[in-house]
């Protein structure tokens, strides 16, 4: 009996340890998957996410630095005529976005410095903006004849072009006009009008009466009055001052009007259509340089052929005249 109980007892206890053998080795066999599983998940992991710094360039930077300035013209000259002084300076504001002025703030300056061969050159010049936020520049006294702008804007950090296209919704301006000494000095006029044929018909009595109707009398047809001299600059000037020297009229404008094309009736039947174009010189009487030279055209309609052409010599005798004025 006793035998028997002892022989009961150790077939319990090899089952215990051999259940116990079997959940080891089960679980251990288990484990193995998994943990493969999480090693092959580390080694695909993505690395952390590392935060780009993008740099602005010093364009962007001073374009964000001058967000919500404003800059306006508070005062300009009125235009003079060569040889004088502007009446007045131009003086220019900068304020901020909430409207307080803009003080100790760099600005640029440019002006109308030089002319040759009837092209302008501009000169800049730095200001810094007062208590006050504005500047102020007086002119020198004009050496040339313009229709021209004066303009002030934030002081650029560099000469990119770009930047410079941005800047002009921060830019302010004021005319720069100077008319020429044309009105004291007088001119004596070689301008011929031309037909549909381009053949020259008279002298043009519309640029002398422009200039009549805006007050300078002292300008009339030269002693010089024949077709053949068209297009001889040296011979018409100098038959022209053997004749009246330079004590009657300082200038010599010559040039053409002529048709860029026939005067065409428009398909709708309302009309005519013509093209007319200008090209005008001027001769210093003095010496016979030239001093000044342009190409002017103007588009024109009317109700019939003789309002047609009337129009286009009249306006385009108004931006010849204007052309003269401010750019001999």
């Amino acid at each position: 009996m006793i035998e028997s109980e002892k022989t009961t007892k150790m077939k319990k206890t090899t089952l215990l340890l051999t259940s116990t053998l079997a959940a080891v080795l089960l679980f251990g066999c288990a484990s193995t998957p998994e943990a493969n599983v999480s090693e092959k998940h580390t080694s695909h992991e993505k690395p952390a996410k590392t935060a780009l710094t993008v740099q602005k360039s010093q364009e962007e930077l001073f374009l964000e630095s001058i967000e919500g300035i404003s800059i306006k013209k508070v005062s300009s000259p009125k235009e003079i005529s060569l040889g004088k002084d502007f009446s007045a300076p131009f003086v220019f504001s900068v304020t901020k976005a909430d409207g307080s002025p803009a003080d100790n703030f760099n600005l640029t300056l440019s002006y109308p410095a030089a002319k040759s061969e009837g092209n302008i050159s501009y000169e800049k010049i730095d200001l810094i903006s007062d208590a006050e936020g504005t500047i102020t520049f007086t002119a020198e006294k004009p050496s040339f004849a313009a229709n021209a702008k004066i303009s002030v804007y934030p002081t650029p950090v560099s000469e990119d072009a770009q930047l410079a296209e941005k800047l002009a919704d921060f830019t302010a301006t004021a005319d720069w006009k100077v008319k020429s000494d044309l009105a004291s000095k007088g001119a004596a006029l070689f301008v011929w009008d031309f037909n549909e044929k381009d053949r020259p018909v008279n002298n043009s009595y519309n640029i002398q009466a422009e200039f009549r109707g805006r007050g300078i009398t002292n300008v009339g047809n030269g002693p010089v009055n024949e077709s053949s001299y068209i297009g001889k600059t040296k011979s018409l000037y100098k038959d022209t001052y053997d004749i009246i020297g330079t004590s009657v009229y300082g200038y010599l404008l010559f040039g053409t009007i002529k048709f860029e094309q026939p005067v065409t009736a428009l398909e709708d039947g309302s009309g005519y259509y013509c093209i007319l174009k200008a090209e005008i010189g001027a001769l210093d009487m003095k010496n016979g340089n030239q001093i000044y030279s342009s190409v002017i055209t103007y588009e024109a309609s009317g109700k019939n052929w003789n309002e047609c052409v009337s129009v286009g010599k009249d306006k385009l005798s108004k931006l010849v005249v204007d052309d003269i004025i401010y750019g001999l």
